[in-house]
């Protein structure tokens, strides 16, 4: 009998262990897909590599210094009507080490 109680504390122990880091973990991630929104000119489109670099603002939602950054994009046809030099408005998301555009349009 104190066997089974012993093991059932221990079972309930790492089920505890385990729910808080699978809570951790989902935190964590919702924390990488916060749409972040910014303004900056951009400085170079790289078709062949699903690239655009904007020198972007200060992003204080995410603690980031104004800087010259590269975003990776899913589509071509976002940047259809975007070209080097533009002013633009623009979202993405942190994913890993990558910032992936998610909108981008030319600031009025």
């Amino acid at each position: 009998m104190r066997r089974l109680i012993q093991v059932a504390l221990i079972a309930c122990s790492l089920t505890t262990i385990f729910s808080a880091q699978a809570a951790e973990q989902a935190a964590s991630s919702a924390a990488q897909q916060q749409l972040v929104q910014a303004q900056g000119v951009v400085k170079e489109i790289d078709y062949q590599n699903s690239k655009v670099s904007i020198a972007h603002q200060a992003i204080p939602a995410i603690s980031w210094p104004a800087m010259t950054m590269r975003f990776t994009f899913a589509s071509a046809s976002q940047l259809s009507a975007i070209k080097v030099g533009d002013q633009v408005h623009f979202s993405f998301v942190q994913q890993g080490p990558l910032a992936v555009l998610k909108n981008i349009a030319v600031k009025n």
